[in-house]
């Protein structure tokens, strides 16, 4: 049996040899002046997002809003049945009255992006990396899997596959399989020696999202625990972002890897076969997938953002016209209930005959309702557009 080795060949590269799952490299095989364009987009979005105004109001509903998209973005990649919205009202819950072990993993992902979350860096940080440790590693683990009804998969615990058993990563859809190391000796040395390399100063001082999604794309092809290996490897990242201040588009990102699944799986293998034929640019696109996804993640909580913001201002105006006496209380309900249940634009005879506004109305003509409608539009909280009325925020 060949004897474990590390070899570091430059300070960015370390060679790694292992009992039975052959050598190991980690590397930055990426092409940098083609990402670097990219990398200063992202950086400077996030730069203005962080800028954005911190009004309690945002914050709050722009945390929420991401947290619920986060996980249940994490979550339908690895197969979860919920929607967003089902995400959502789960996650309101109080964990300790869940007992399904679909639903536990949704306030498990809960708790691991809390725990991420205090380590966020307030300043953007972009090439000054802080390092992590393998105690990190397994407490993510432990936090995905914890009073989880899984067989085989002891929370902070490595595989050791026994002879009969066989683990696969992927499928013929997304590039073919992949058989990780299965002794557990390869699998605990493999993770020091990842975890030294993402700690090593050249490294911390790469830009954090190379250093991020490499960390990932390594995480993922040691593949050490027998479940969450995703969940896991897509936290590690997030931590690392968060470190330096990627506020709010850490997990977020999350989004842009669900809508895009098969290009994120494909990718892993895609890389891995270059790394095999010894390009020189083996995970450069795996790499720029992620930088790709961080850029439009940013724009996309920019006009989220934004969109918050129009809003409170225009429930703002909305409250003075009422205090004012500008607005009756019923014209106020009027606007409020469909802002509220907005699903779809209406026009104003469709907006009549829905049943909360028949109750509002009851009692009154349906001239007075049309009345109504007609100063609403003419003080502009609501417009006319071919036909539907539209809140002048959006």
């Amino acid at each position: 049996m060949p004897e474990q080795s590390k070899t570091w060949l430059d300070d960015t590269t370390l060679r790694v040899m292992t009992y039975k799952s052959g050598s190991f490299t980690f590397a930055l095989h990426i092409n940098h002046e083609r990402l670097q364009a990219t990398i200063d987009r992202v950086n400077d979005a996030q730069v203005r997002f962080n800028k954005m105004p911190g009004l309690p109001q945002i914050i709050d509903q722009m945390q929420d809003k991401i947290l619920a998209s986060s996980i249940y973005s994490t979550n339908t990649i690895e197969g979860g049945e919920f929607s967003e919205e089902e995400t959502e009202k789960i996650l309101k819950i109080d964990p300790k009255l869940i007992q399904k072990t679909e639903e536990k993993r949704l306030t498990n992902l809960k708790q691991a992006l809390e725990w991420v979350k205090q380590y966020s860096q307030k300043n953007l940080k972009t090439h000054q990396g802080q390092s992590i440790s393998l105690s990190d590693i397994l407490t993510l683990h432990e936090l995905v899997s914890q009073e989880v009804d899984e067989k085989n998969n002891p929370p902070r615990q490595f595989r050791n596959n026994q002879p009969t058993q066989k683990t696969l990563v992927g499928n013929d859809t997304h590039g073919g399989s992949y058989r990780p190391p299965k002794c557990i000796e390869d699998i605990e040395y493999l993770m020091r020696a990842w975890i030294e390399w993402l700690n090593h100063p050249s490294i911390l001082e790469q830009s954090v999202l190379v250093r991020a999604s490499l960390a990932h794309y390594y995480f993922e092809l040691i593949h050490p625990f027998w479940d969450g290996n995703g969940r896991t490897g897509r936290l590690i990242e997030m931590l690392i972002l968060e470190q330096s201040g990627y506020r709010f588009s850490s997990s977020a990102v999350w989004k842009f890897y669900q809508q895009n699944i098969h290009e994120y799986f494909g990718l892993f293998n895609q890389c891995r076969k270059h790394t095999a034929k010894k390009d020189p640019d083996a995970q450069h696109e795996f790499v720029e997938f992620m930088v790709r996804g961080m850029l439009s993640t940013i724009n996309d909580l920019h006009d989220q953002g934004n969109h918050l913001i129009h809003f409170l201002l225009y429930q703002t105006t909305l409250n003075g016209a009422r205090n004012q006496g500008l607005l009756s209380e019923r014209q106020y309900r009027l606007i409020e209930l469909y802002i509220t249940d907005l699903k779809e634009f209406l026009t104003p005879s469709e907006l009549y005959r829905k049943v909360t506004i028949q109750a509002l109305f009851k009692n009154k003509t349906e001239r007075t309702y049309f009345r109504d409608i007609e100063k609403i539009v003419k003080m502009g909280f609501l417009l006319e557009h071919d036909g539907k009325l539209i809140p002048n925020w959006l």
